[in-house]
């Protein structure tokens, strides 16, 4: 007869305290009662406590002595003690009771409609899951009840749940007959779920197996492409590329494209291609135009392009107010959305929206300042109302004549509705640039002080003659040349931020006046910090020369050395966070508009 540890446990104390022994003929002959599905679960007390304490030993003890507990409920939760351990995170547990029980006993469901293998889909481990299914692959079909229109099978569980390790395990050993569109909709509502979680690799290849998914709808009553159309990150198009990489945009470089986002062209293509069979009805029951409008809204230019590849006459798809394509890249400032609907060669009505509420024609539209739009993106509020002012030009550029004097039901023309909608933005612009220049300004004459006062102090002193005595040096040469150069640099910096500070700030002015004065100011004020810098070093090279050639000095030539190391110092952190809004400010507004460049390989 086996014995157990004493230490551990002498005997199992039921809800009447009634002690018995371990031994499960020895309860045989006390007559201990079955465990009853009725009961209060008081009898569960110690078996708990067993598996929160992590003994297994005594666990499996109780599990032993009380029959059928292993495949009991045992709470109001109609939850078993698998269903336990796997919500706990107990794998040595869940891999034990397995073990125990008989393939049937897994397959039982608490009050909610939930397997042990449901609740390891929410938050379990791959191992937990393993066991179970190793045991009874049927798990891998019993639907769960997520609600009361919604059952779904494991592996769209843990989809939902993003449990990214147990949606690989689960979909490969999940057949994948279940999955197909005709059987119901966990295919679909995988899919969806997928695409939101990034799981691209699984997605294409359940796309792959079933094309036809990409427009079935899942529980959600949600497809795949209105999932993808919100995602714009999973795009080149949709992420903000860093200064490097558009430098090599620029020249001709392409950026190498993540495994991703391969995969989610390939998907786009899958379901442009089934998109293509749809009639007018079905593709706005699918959602397509929807798609569209969002993909749109979000800048995701690939997307429209491959949508509208297959389907071109989607140009004319409108929301229920009658907004298109293009009024919707109007509206968010989307100039790649924009300038690919530029390349389509039929231009027929897409300047005859009028709204029925307002009376805004496109060119009303375009005046009006979304919040929402990618503006908010541009660092700096004069650029931001730079670009607002780019935007409603080119528009107006596009528009029929007639639309620029045309009165909306305010009695506003377009560029009436513009100084309305962006009067707070040139006000903060106007805020901005001040407080800018005001600030540099005060560097500019800091610095304009400190050459002016060292070009009469030489380094080294002067001769009987008032002559320098390192005239002829090299070094010299070169301190006279910065410090000068700085002089100039700084006081010209401080004369823009002056005609900034003094400028009417007219909302026209953001368009090329401030930008390029406070683009002169700017420059001006990185050469004046520079040059500074370089007199400085310059100054402690002829210094520490003119000791070294004393007698019995030191040699310290490693001090001018280190000075210029250490004076790189604030020009990079002048320039690191400075000389980025100046670049993106001469880009802006001496660079090639982005209205005049046109999306290469993407002509419809």
């Amino acid at each position: 007869m086996a014995s157990f540890r004493k230490q551990e446990m002498d005997s199992i104390t039921i809800s009447v305290d009634h002690e018995i022994s371990l031994h499960p003929k020895e309860n045989e002959e006390i007559g201990f009662p079955s465990v009853q599905e009725d009961d209060d679960y008081t009898w569960t007390k110690n078996v708990i406590l067993a598996m929160d304490k992590d003994n297994w030993n005594c666990f499996k003890d109780y599990v032993y002595v009380l029959p059928g507990a292993k495949a009991r409920k045992v709470n109001e939760e109609g939850e078993t003690f698998l269903h336990l351990a796997v919500a706990r995170g107990k794998e040595q547990f869940v891999k034990g009771l397995v073990n125990l029980m008989s393939p049937e006993d897994l397959l039982l469901t608490d009050k909610y409609g939930y397997t042990a293998l449901s609740l390891a889909a929410i938050s379990g481990t791959k191992e937990m899951a393993e066991i179970m299914v190793e045991k009874n692959p049927k798990l891998l079909l019993v639907h769960n009840k997520v609600s009361d229109d919604i059952h779904e099978i494991p592996v769209v569980t843990a989809a939902r749940h993003e449990n990214t390790d147990m949606v690989h395990y689960l979909y490969e050993h999940t057949p994948k007959d279940q999955l197909d569109p005709d059987k119901g909709k966990d295919g679909a509502t995988l899919l969806t779920k997928l695409i939101i979680s990034d799981l691209f690799d699984i997605a294409l290849d359940l796309l792959n197996k079933y094309p036809t998914l990409a427009i079935a709808d899942d529980y959600d009553k949600r497809n795949a492409i209105t999932e993808l159309a919100r995602k714009p990150s999973t795009f080149p198009s949709g992420r903000r590329h860093k200064l490097w990489q558009k430098f090599k945009s620029t020249l001709g470089f392409k950026i190498r494209e993540g495994k991703s986002e391969m995969q989610a062209l390939q998907i786009l293509e899958i379901i442009s291609t089934q998109v293509s069979k749809l009639d007018d009805k079905q593709l706005e029951a699918a959602g397509v135009y929807k798609a569209v409008l969002e993909a749109t809204k979000f800048g995701i230019v690939e997307f429209v392009f491959t949508v509208m590849k297959y389907n071109q006459h989607l140009e004319n798809c409108k929301d229920a107010s009658g907004r298109g394509i293009l009024l919707y890249a109007i509206m968010y400032r989307q100039e790649r959305v924009f300038n690919l609907l530029q390349n389509i060669s039929d231009r027929k009505n897409r300047f005859s929206y009028i709204g029925k509420e307002t009376g805004n024609n496109t060119l009303h539209e375009a005046a009006i300042y979304n919040r929402f739009s990618q503006i908010d993106r541009i660092s700096g509020v004069a650029l931001q109302m730079q670009r607002e002012l780019q935007w409603f030009e080119e528009v107006e550029k596009l528009v029929p004549p007639k639309l620029k004097d045309q009165l909306n039901n305010q009695g506003l023309t377009p560029r009436d509705l513009f100084a309305e909608e962006h009067a707070a933005l040139v006000e903060k612009g106007e805020k901005w640039m001040k407080e800018t220049a005001t600030g540099c300004m005060v560097v500019a004459a800091l610095i304009a002080t400190v050459v002016f006062t060292a070009a009469f102090t030489i380094p080294g002193g002067n001769d009987d003659k008032g002559n320098p005595i390192f005239i002829k040096s090299d070094m010299f040469i070169i301190f006279i040349i910065m410090d000068a150069l700085s002089l100039f640099t700084s006081c010209s910096s401080m004369l823009m931020f002056l005609a900034i500070l003094t400028s009417r700030y007219a909302k026209q002015d953001f368009l090329l006046s401030l930008p390029r004065k406070l683009i002169l100011g700017l420059s001006s004020l990185f050469l004046s910090i520079g040059t500074m810098m370089a007199a400085f070093c310059a100054t402690l090279f002829i210094v520490i020369r003119n000791e070294n050639s004393e007698e019995n000095s030191k040699d310290n030539s490693w001090v001018p050395v280190t000075g210029t190391v250490l004076a790189a110092l604030p020009v990079t952190l002048f320039i690191m966070l400075q000389f980025p809004l100046l670049v993106d400010m001469i880009y802006k507004t001496y660079g090639p508009s982005v209205f005049a460049k046109k999306n290469k390989d993407m002509s419809l």
